[in-house]
């Protein structure tokens, strides 16, 4: 008789743990199927062409987008007055440019946004900017974490 009263916590414990995995299991199962969430969180600074990863979209997604061409040490001597920043969308597919997805043109010191795109795809930015520059793409679908190189010749 003492033995049963002693097993219910230990029962009680190996069903929360159960109950835990299945959680986590479907949790895993949810984010490999497509989540919404952050799929693209990069930045750089000057230079021309810079790639960025390579990311799916299953439909709607937003481009958060920052660039910042304050006097610095760096341009102190090139009397910078204004900055332009160019971030093109391309599609992953053929390399070009996405008719759809427009990318952002600014010619200004210092800016930022979000732009709210609503056909999905596979999709790249090539980036130029005399400063630093950061892009972030939320939506649901997934990111692959590396460059279209070699198949398309920006990478």
């Amino acid at each position: 008789m003492r033995d049963g009263p002693r097993r219910l916590p230990l029962i009680a414990l190996g069903a929360l743990g159960a109950l835990i995995a299945l959680i986590l299991a479907g949790t895993y199962i949810y984010r490999e199927r497509g989540s919404t969430g952050v799929l693209v969180d990069t930045g750089g600074s000057g230079g021309g062409g810079q790639t960025t990863e390579v990311f799916t979209v299953d439909g709607d997604w937003d481009l958060r987008w920052s660039y910042d061409c304050s006097p610095s040490l760096r341009n102190l001597f090139r009397k910078v007055d204004h900055c332009d920043f160019f971030l093109t969308v391309k599609q992953m597919s053929d390399c070009q440019v996405s008719p759809e997805n427009q990318g952002i043109n600014q010619h200004r010191v210092k800016d930022q946004g979000v732009v709210h795109y609503h056909a999905g795809g596979t999709f790249y930015f090539v980036v130029e900017s005399d400063g630093s520059w950061t892009a972030t793409v939320t939506g649901s679908g997934r990111a692959s974490g590396v460059g279209p190189a070699p198949h398309c010749s920006e990478g």
